[in-house]
């Protein structure tokens, strides 16, 4: 194995240093700055490269952790989640089918109240067949408690890493940070470090309950229908303090280095339309640039997509008076009202006075062009209520020569 890509977190990072790096190698280094006592994960395309990367640190000394090899993803959550409810430090990453091969663990770590971290390069599950390119796999398995950020780029992903571990032991909730897989995962892009004592200082690790031999409890036992409803309540209660503890998190990265991060960031809301596209991940780009030429049109970007940011998201709406939001998103729900962004957007919104369309995009990691966005906001036009049909699919073929036309 090669460890050339890992150099500069071979050593001391002293002061801010700009380097080139692949998203995952980037995610390597900054999970490594923030000291995990362990590391378990099964390498899966097209997140391999970040465990590989850790790996490199771990054996040229720089790391003092645990790197647990395991047999399965299945195996790399549950290993991780004990650890992690033992007191470690623990970092895992994974996607696609990994991510739905730890899907019966996955609920362990909220319920443990466990603070773990996981990065997901997202990528389509296997249906109608084998894909190992982008989709939003992640947003499919959303309602498993985990804390998820998404980020656009490898300078937000590397932040990402570091930001992520704070938030986990803030919150007492573990955390996912998603991006892109190979848009992002394997795209070599300059991004600026974080000093080592600088990321150490902003992510202490705190006393926190854990499993102790002298001090002896119960975890993973049997939960009677007399108090499971009430331990679902406790969990949905303390998860309405994580939003809070997320913005704080970006407020002392802020701080820190100088880098402004929101649950959601907007662009040019004060367009004379009132119309705004709304997404995440690495899509944000291609709409901004889009948006050089097209000044009629706004952006909103999610980058906290759970806890869902549902307050700020109607607030933002409602004071700018937007009209119409058109959806963009990776994912879908086949025969569903809405696919998942969509329904957690319109959830949001529910009761306001404004349109919406969900625009189904860039599966199995399809680009997405900039003529589909200006099909988009041209489709979007003529739009005026939320009857109908509410979402459909853009940028695919019906037929050898011809495109699927959008049908709202």
């Amino acid at each position: 194995m090669s460890v050339q890509p890992m150099n500069p977190f071979f050593k001391e990072i002293k002061e801010p240093v700009e380097l080139t790096m692949t998203g995952n190698y980037a995610v390597a280094g900054g999970v490594s700055q923030t000291d995990p006592d362990v590391i378990c994960a099964f390498p899966i395309t097209p997140q391999t490269q970040s465990v590989e990367g850790l790996s490199d640190v771990v054996n040229h000394g720089k790391l003092k952790a645990a790197f647990v090899n395991v047999e399965s993803e299945l195996a790399a959550c549950a290993f991780s989640t004990a650890a992690c409810a033992a007191g470690a430090r623990t970092f895992i990453a994974t996607a696609s089918q990994g991510l739905l091969l730890m899907a019966e663990c996955l609920p362990m770590a909220p319920g443990w109240r466990v603070p773990l971290t996981m990065m997901i390069s997202a990528r389509a599950f296997n249906s109608p067949n084998l894909s190992i390119w982008n989709s939003w796999e992640f947003t499919l398995l959303s309602g498993m408690g985990w804390n998820t950020i998404v980020s656009e780029n490898v300078q937000e992903t590397y932040d990402a890493s570091i930001i992520a571990s704070k938030i986990s032991e803030d919150s007492l909730f573990p955390t996912q940070f998603v991006h892109d897989g190979f848009i992002i995962s394997h795209s070599a892009q300059k991004f600026f470090a974080v000093p080592d004592e600088d990321v150490l200082k902003y992510t202490p690790k705190k006393p926190r309950h854990h499993i102790n031999t002298e001090k002896t409890g119960t975890w993973g036992g049997i939960v009677t229908p007399d108090y499971f409803g009430e331990g679902r309540l406790a969990l949905e209660l303390e998860k309405n303090k994580v939003l809070p503890i997320i913005d704080n998190a970006f407020k002392e990265f802020e701080k820190m280095t100088g880098r402004s991060y929101h649950s959601i960031e907007t662009y040019n809301l004060e367009c004379s339309s009132k119309t705004v596209f709304l997404t995440m991940g690495s899509m944000c780009g291609n709409i901004l640039t889009w948006m050089e030429h097209n000044k009629d049109v706004g952006l909103i970007k999610l980058r906290t997509w759970r806890p869902f940011p549902a307050e700020k998201l109607r607030k933002i709406i409602e004071e700018n008076k937007i009209e119409k939001i058109i959806i963009l998103e990776k994912d879908d729900d086949l025969s569903g009202i809405l696919p998942p962004v969509g329904q957690s957007v319109a959830s949001a919104l529910f009761g306001l006075n404004v349109v919406l369309r969900s625009l189904i995009v860039g599966l199995g990691g399809r680009d997405v062009t900039k003529d589909e966005i200006e099909y988009a906001a041209k489709k979007m036009k003529p739009i005026t209520d939320n009857r109908g049909k509410l979402y459909d699919y853009l940028g695919v073929r019906q037929s050898k020569d011809k495109m699927w036309e959008v049908r709202f």
